[in-house]
């Protein structure tokens, strides 16, 4: 186990202890004190995650590269001047998981995305968001559920750099809808993506990372 330190603009991923971290919902750090950490309410396509003072939650942090399992409880939740979660500040962190990328949690809207057919043809998917990204691969949000095995074309810009990112992604697996929601999940991987637009990615999570690290929020 290890010591972590949550900083304010710090983003996290949290879920209820049984959840799937796949479909967790977003929030960010906004306060950290010697007895307390604050969090924005933590919410997902719209809706935020049900849950209650006493219960226990798991959150899910990116620190330098390495993504964090934090358990923690919910002390209060509050509703004015604005909503959030205070939750009792975490003492340890399980490294989650290793990656030979850093994955950088991102929303990028792609600027042509679609599934391309054993002949070639290509057929676009509905309202799709890419929520993380790395050298590897990504995580997106889609309203079309692509099969594991298929392979899509997505053409995304990054901040910074004039030239689009023209890839092949396999789809990895799909994560239905939570209850209520609408999009699902698709984990997929590069494929055949060229050394040189490796190394662009790499180098725009680098600065996406000092950027971070500038405003105190990595």
């Amino acid at each position: 186990m290890d010591h972590v330190d949550l900083r304010p603009g710090t983003r996290v991923n949290v879920v209820l202890p049984d959840g799937d971290p796949d479909v967790a919902y977003e929030a960010a750090v906004r306060s950290v004190s010697h007895d307390a950490v604050r969090l924005t309410m933590p919410r997902r396509e719209g809706e935020f995650l049900p849950v209650g003072a006493g219960e226990e939650v798991t959150l899910f942090a990116s620190v330098q590269g390495q993504v964090y399992r934090i358990a923690t409880r919910v002390r209060l939740v509050e509703v004015s001047p604005a909503e959030g979660l205070v939750v009792e500040p975490p003492a340890e962190a399980e490294k989650s998981e290793r990656r030979s990328y850093y994955r950088l949690i991102t929303r990028i809207v792609p600027t042509y995305i679609a599934v391309v057919g054993r002949d070639g043809s290509e057929t676009p998917l509905l309202d799709t968001t890419i929520l993380d990204l790395s050298g590897g691969g990504m995580q997106m949000q889609s309203l079309s559920q692509p099969d594991p095995g298929t392979r899509l074309r997505v053409v995304f810009g990054l901040h910074g750099d004039p030239v689009e990112m023209d890839t092949c992604v396999e789809v990895l697996c799909v994560r239905a809808p939570v209850r209520g929601g609408r999009y699902h999940r698709v984990h997929g991987r590069f494929v055949d993506l060229p050394r040189a637009d490796v190394e662009r990615l790499i180098r725009y999570v680098t600065r996406q990372q000092i950027e971070m690290r500038r405003k105190g929020r990595l």
